[in-house]
C-alpha cells in the first residue's frame, strides 16, 4: 500500500511538474497564478529562460518545484556526492510531515559528459549502497543506485534529452 501511495504521488509530481514547465515558458515577465480550493491552495510562478515554480499546499502537507537550470549544489544540499561540474534543472521537495507521513526530496542534474562517465564516478563515489544495476551504453544506458536502509535514496543516471548530456536524478527521503 505505501509503495502504491509513493508511485502515485511521484507520478502526480511528476504531472505537476509537466504543468509548470509549460507555465514557466510563458512570456518574458515573471507571471504568477494562485488557484484556491476547498482542499488547498496551488501557486504557479513562470519567468524566462525557462525558470519557474509551483507551490501546493493542503492539509496533508505541502509540494513546492522548482525548475529552469539553477545553478550549482553542495554534496550537504544534495545528500550525495554532486558530480563534478553537473548543474541542477529541476527540484522537488515534498513535505508530508504536518500530516505524519514522510517527506522526500528529488534533484534533477543535468552533466555534459557521457553516461559512461558520469555512471562510473557514481559507482567509484557512493557509500552503503544496497543494490545497483547498470546496463547499456552511450544514448540507450541506464543506472540505478539505491542507498542506505529501506531505499533511503536512489539515484538514476540516464542519457539526457539533449544530445551530449547526461541527465542524473537524486531521490531522498527526509526527516
Amino acid at each position: 500500500m505505501r509503495m502504491k501511495q509513493g508511485r502515485a504521488a511521484m507520478s502526480a509530481t511528476m504531472a505537476l511538474v509537466a504543468l509548470m514547465l509549460i507555465f514557466a515558458g510563458c512570456g518574458k515577465k515573471e507571471k504568477e497564478y494562485t488557484v484556491s480550493a476547498p482542499g488547498g491552495k496551488m501557486t504557479v510562478k513562470g519567468g524566462d529562460q525557462g525558470k519557474g515554480s509551483m507551490e501546493i499546499v493542503t492539509k496533508e502537507g505541502k509540494v513546492a518545484v522548482a525548475t529552469g537550470q539553477q545553478g550549482a549544489i553542495t554534496e550537504a544540499q544534495l545528500g550525495a556526492p554532486v558530480y563534478p561540474g553537473a548543474k541542477v534543472h529541476a527540484s522537488v521537495r515534498m513535505d508530508g510531515s504536518t500530516a505524519g507521513k514522510e517527506s522526500m526530496e528529488m534533484y534533477t542534474l543535468v552533466s555534459t559528459d557521457n553516461f559512461e562517465k558520469v555512471a562510473a564516478f557514481y559507482k567509484a563515489n557512493l557509500k552503503n549502497v544496497k543494490s545497483t544495476f547498470v546496463q547499456g551504453s552511450g544514448d540507450q544506458g541506464m543506472a540505478s543506485f539505491s542507498i542506505g536502509e529501506n531505499n533511503a535514496m536512489t539515484i538514476n543516471i540516464v542519457p539526457g534529452s539533449d544530445k551530449g548530456t547526461t541527465t542524473i536524478q537524486v531521490a531522498r527521503k527526509i526527516r
